[in-house]
């Protein structure tokens, strides 16, 4: 196994990967897919509680795979940019080829 700490980009690849095993998080990017929500919208489309959301928004906007906007008093959130989108496609796609590591 590499030395991560001797590879930054292998390191911080591995942390993004480890955002993206959580599957309230997926299920957090996958509602944000079709456009950008706000927490309450989240909630509803995930059926996450609103603690959980924001936790789980705190740890996509960590890596920066999720980027926040303040509209008044609430915030707005989307996908950061098009690298989400492609890496959640790509993952898919495998998944729905019937693809398994098993």
């Amino acid at each position: 196994m590499p030395n991560t700490s001797k590879n930054p980009p292998l390191a911080t690849m591995s942390d993004i990967f480890k955002q993206l095993s959580d599957q309230s998080r997926l299920a957090v990017l996958h509602a944000l897919w079709e456009k950008p929500l706000f927490v309450n919208q989240l909630c509803q489309k995930t059926g996450l509680t609103q603690p959980n959301v924001s936790h789980h928004l705190a740890q996509l906007r960590s890596m920066g795979l999720v980027k926040a906007e303040k509209q008044g008093q609430k915030v707005l959130y989307s996908i950061a940019d098009s690298h989400v989108f492609s890496i959640l496609t790509e993952c898919r796609e495998h998944v729905e080829q019937g693809i398994r590591l098993d």
